[in-house]
């Protein structure tokens, strides 16, 4: 019986492919006179792929049409860098309308007022926005008087007094190259950690090298993607992350302006294509937007 089950199964096989490999003729007959007019010959497996094959290339074909035109941004939901710029633009400048009308509306409110007679021209009852400071609003406060002191005192017998100030001169007469230029969407802010800048520029932009230095780091990280790090002299430091793609690696040469990466959106930390770039000396973060341009 097992014998007989088992033969019976290579014969469903068999009959299976042999259904398959079986041959037909597509004859297309002029139905006036009945002469062929085209035929071809074909079987169950051969349409079976050409039909794979076709959906394939169309499929493909839809694919580069929505990807390499501009079709992709009537995707319901799709949102590409210029809309993100656009939104960004927007916003600062609904930030600056808003500015402006506050204090024309507090022109009209101080004009009203006195053209009414409520208050005197010179009365103190003006709102703040029109009245310009007094010799007695730019003497220091208690606050400000007591940290003045503190640091007179920690620096009386320090024996790198002046030395930030020194830094700070020193880095002002390098000259830098921008790596990118674009949005500032995060500045530099010790306080919170956040020791560079996040600009957004153009997507594929070319990271450029700050200064001539030698690649320290070019590696992935969970937070960070593809970062690179470059040393320069004088104890400067530079830090690129969230790139897409490296151009350098560990121990290369780079010359001021040359490129090392492209930018991206890779890490954890990104929330879309921008350049996280860090500058450093002598192990202190510092500021890049006080020594470089990035407009």
């Amino acid at each position: 019986m097992a014998v007989d089950a088992g033969t019976r199964k290579r014969t469903q096989r068999r009959s299976l492919w042999q259904r398959l490999r079986s041959r037909y003729r597509l004859v297309l007959i002029d139905e006036r006179d009945f002469r062929e007019r085209f035929s071809f010959r074909l079987n169950r497996l051969s349409f079976l792929v050409f039909t794979v094959v076709a959906f394939v290339l169309y499929g493909t074909m839809v694919a580069a049409v929505i990807v390499l035109t501009p079709l992709k941004r009537y995707i319901p939901g799709y949102s590409d860098q210029e809309t993100k710029l656009n939104a960004y633009r927007s916003t600062m400048l609904a930030d600056s309308l808003e500015a402006v009308a506050g204090a024309q509306r507090a022109y009209i409110e101080n004009l009203r007022a006195v053209l009414t007679g409520d208050v005197a021209a010179d009365s103190v009852q003006l709102r703040p926005s029109l009245l310009k400071p007094g010799p007695q609003d730019l003497k220091p406060g208690a606050a400000d008087s007591a940290l003045r002191a503190k640091v007179a005192q920690e620096e009386r017998y320090s024996l790198v007094e002046g030395r930030a100030t020194t830094e700070r001169r020193e880095l002002a007469s390098v000259l830098f190259v921008p790596p990118v230029t674009g949005v500032i969407t995060a500045e530099f802010d010790r306080a919170l950690g956040h020791y560079g800048i996040d600009v957004v520029t153009t997507a594929d932009a070319a990271v450029k090298s700050c200064l001539a230095g030698t690649v320290t780091l070019a590696s992935w990280t969970t937070d960070a993607g593809y970062v690179l790090q470059v040393q320069h002299t004088n104890g400067v430091t530079s830090l690129y992350k969230h790139n897409r793609v490296l151009l350098k690696k560990v121990g290369d040469r780079v010359k001021a302006g040359e490129a090392l990466a492209i930018v991206g959106n890779t890490g954890e930390n990104s929330t879309g294509p921008h350049l996280h770039f860090e500058l450093w000396h002598n192990g202190e973060p510092v500021d890049p937007q006080a020594y470089m341009a990035f407009k």
